[in-house]
This record gives structure tokens, sequence and C-alpha cells, in this order.
């Protein structure tokens, strides 16, 4: 019965969307060219007193050259790394690096974590987002699956897909562990089915737009009776 169901359970590999890709490469360098320009004209605007403004160059050129040694160094050493594909089969999820190396998360490895008593897998935040967090070895593991964040070479389009598919696998496969409900409701994934719930998408955004018009009017009404009075 175990082996059936091992082979239903299709493999399911990332796919990059490149449109997507180039437009965080291209904002986002934009940004960081934005940034090391002001922190190397810094000295410069911040006085415009010659004595003053040597010595102060001379105590903050060595500091902003060591910083900006170590943030490439630290982007040189996570791109070295970085992660080219994503796979979900019957066994886990597989993260495929750029050095040739693999990191796994199987579900045999899958159970309790210091974060949360009732639940094995649920949400936690990363950057004021969701995202999904499982236990191994009673430590917490956050699953990103789209590929934003600096140690991916490119932006995953299908990773909705690969979330639901990698929940299908623990429900299938480690029944003996329990998932949060919010899981499926924060992440619009059918309970049963593990497909994209576009009925409750629409009605989570339609949510969200509702409590960010009401945050808008609230504000403009406050700037209102500010300025009256």
């Amino acid at each position: 019965m175990q082996e059936d169901i091992r082979k239903d359970f299709l493999p399911l590999v990332s796919k990059p969307g490149w449109v997507m890709t180039w437009l965080i490469r291209i904002f986002g360098g934009a940004i960081l060219l934005v940034v090391f320009v002001a922190l190397a004209v810094f000295p410069f605007l911040a006085s415009g007193n010659v004595p003053i403004l040597i010595i102060f160059a001379l105590l903050y050129y060595p500091v902003w050259a060591i910083g900006m040694y170590r943030f490439f160094h630290y982007v040189k050493k996570n791109m070295s790394v970085a992660i080219r594909k994503i796979r979900v089969d019957d066994e886990g999820i597989h993260f495929y690096k750029k050095d040739g190396s693999i990191k796994e998360i199987l579900y045999s490895q899958l159970g309790a974590s210091y974060l949360s008593d009732e639940y094995q897998v649920y949400l936690t935040t990363e950057v004021k987002t969701w995202v999904l967090a499982i236990g191994i070895d009673g430590n917490v593991i956050k699953v990103v699956f789209d590929g934003t964040d600096i140690g991916c070479t490119h932006y995953i389009k299908n990773g909705r897909a690969l979330r639901a598919r990698f929940i299908e696998g623990i429900v299938r496969f480690r029944p003996d562990l329990k998932i949060d409900p919010f899981v499926f409701k924060e992440f619009s994934i059918h309970p049963e089915k593990f497909t994209f719930d576009g009925k409750r998408y629409m009605r989570h955004v339609a949510e969200a737009a509702v409590a960010i018009g009401v945050m808008l009017l609230f504000s403009l009404l406050l700037i209102f009776i500010i300025t009256i009075l």
C-alpha cells in the first residue's frame, strides 16, 4: 500500500521565472548602487568645512572600506552555494546548490520543535512574512520555496505548487504529524486536493485590501483633523 502511494506521488521540480528574476536583479542592483554612492559621498555631505572634512574622512573611509569588503564577501560566499533547483518527491524536499551539493529535508526527519507544542508543521514570520516552519531534532527550520532570498540563483515561479506538494507529502507519508490549519488558510491550499484555492486566495486578498483601506481612511481622517486644528 505504501509503495502504491509513493508511485502515485509524482515529483515536482522548480521552474525559474526569468522576468521576475531580472526585475529583482535590476531594481536590487539599482538600490545597492544608490546606497553605495550615498555612503561613499557621505563625508562630503556631512560637512563643508575642509579641516573637519579631512579628519572625518580619515576616520570614516577605513570603516567604510571594511564594511564594503565584508558585505561583498558575504554576498560572494552565499552565491557560491546558491540554490539552483528545488525538487519535492516521495522522500522530501531537495535543494540542489550551485556548487553541486544537495541539502535535503526528509519526511522521516520531521518532528517536534521548541516553538510549538501542539503542531509540528506551522507558520512563523520572516521579515514580516509568513513562512512554513517545521521541526527537526527540536530545532525550527524555515522552508522558503520562491527563491527570493539571497541564497537562490533565480526567482521560482511555481513556489506555491512546490509548497503544496511538500505539505501533501507530509500528510501522505507522515500522518502522525499535526499541521496547523492556518497553514492551509494563509497559503490558500485546498486541504484535501492540495491545489491552489483561488477563492480562498481572493477572499484573503479582499480582507487585506479592506484592512489597508480602513487604515488609509483613518490616516487621512487624522491628517484632516490635525490640519483643521
